[in-house]
């Protein structure tokens, strides 16, 4: 009985860990976006977990104090997605995105940033900043 009990309490743990676990796309690059600037597209369920609203509140923190005159000028854009609404379901099947996903798009170049973000954007945004940062520079 002891061993069941822990067995549960150990299935019920890794359930909720993963729960809302991003769901990665493949990181080659994907459909173009018609546009030659930098694009960062955040997507996501209606109901989230504070980790998915970590993910997005940091992006926008980052791009805000790295990149303010790019997005200022439109040359930089950030898109927070709904996947259970119609624009959301239209741009993850022109980007094939299949979950929640972080995304960073220049032309025909995509770099997934969803695995580095879930884990460190609510325990270290410092980290999640900086390689927010070096992905998006190595795309200006």
């Amino acid at each position: 009985m002891k061993l069941l009990n822990s067995s549960l309490l150990l299935l019920s743990a890794t359930l909720i860990l993963f729960s809302c676990k991003s769901q990665t796309t493949e990181n080659q690059a994907n459909e173009s976006v018609t546009s030659n600037d930098v694009q960062v597209y955040y997507f996501h369920n209606t109901k989230r977990c504070a980790t998915c609203n970590a993910v997005e509140n940091e992006t926008r923190v980052a791009l805000e104090m790295y990149y303010e005159d790019q997005m200022t000028v439109g040359t930089m854009e950030f898109t927070s997605l709904n996947l259970e609404e119609d624009k959301g379901k239209e741009m993850a099947k022109s980007l094939r995105v299949s979950g929640q996903t972080l995304l960073i798009t220049k032309g025909d170049t995509h770099v997934n940033l969803t695995n580095e973000g879930f884990m460190n954007a609510r325990t270290n945004p410092t980290k999640f900043h900086e390689i927010l940062k070096a992905q998006i520079d190595k795309l200006l």
